[in-house]
């Protein structure tokens, strides 16, 4: 008589077989991706205004302080996303409800800056709104690297100098 298990774990990995339940592999992947392309669109329509907004914008002195904004909005987001990053790196991923909570809060937070940066657009002077668009664009740009990751075959084994095959 034939002991059929049909692709389930064995009585003993009832534990992987609920993991795989939370994980939702092509979800997670969905969200990721859905996430970048706002993340891009942010950083996009940011950078856009910004020039918009003061013509010489990327010229000149002015190009300096349009890099540290748009540095510190990236790193700032980098750091308030740290956990996530690292759960990347270490290939212990969140499940899925988890990191749909995450994105979701990530979300409103880069709407929410650069909808401000595009409300103070309409006061004096434009540097403030300019400085905030760039910051909220350096975000985006974070937001869309971070999900990237996601859709990189074999960085981990990158990250940790291990030879590919």
């Amino acid at each position: 008589m034939s002991n059929r298990n049909w692709g389930l774990p064995p009585k003993g990995g009832q534990l992987a077989f609920r993991d795989a339940k939370t994980a939702k592999p092509l979800l997670t992947l969905f969200i990721s991706a859905v996430f970048g392309v706002i993340g891009a669109a942010v950083a996009v329509i940011s950078f856009a205004e910004a020039r918009d907004t003061l013509s010489d914008l990327f010229h000149g002195l002015s190009l300096a302080g349009a890099i540290v904004a748009a540095g510190f909005g990236c790193w700032t987001y980098i750091w308030i996303a740290r956990p996530r990053f690292a759960a990347q790196f270490t290939t212990r991923g969140d499940a899925f409800s988890k990191l749909l909570r995450f994105y979701a809060r990530a979300m409103v937070a880069l709407a929410a800056m650069l909808g401000l940066a595009l409300l103070l657009s309409g006061i004096e002077p434009k540097i403030i709104s300019v400085l905030l668009l760039c910051a909220s664009g350096g975000a985006g740009a974070a937001a869309a690297f971070q999900t990237v990751l996601a859709f990189v075959p074999y960085y981990e084994e990158d990250a940790n100098g291990a030879k590919k095959s």
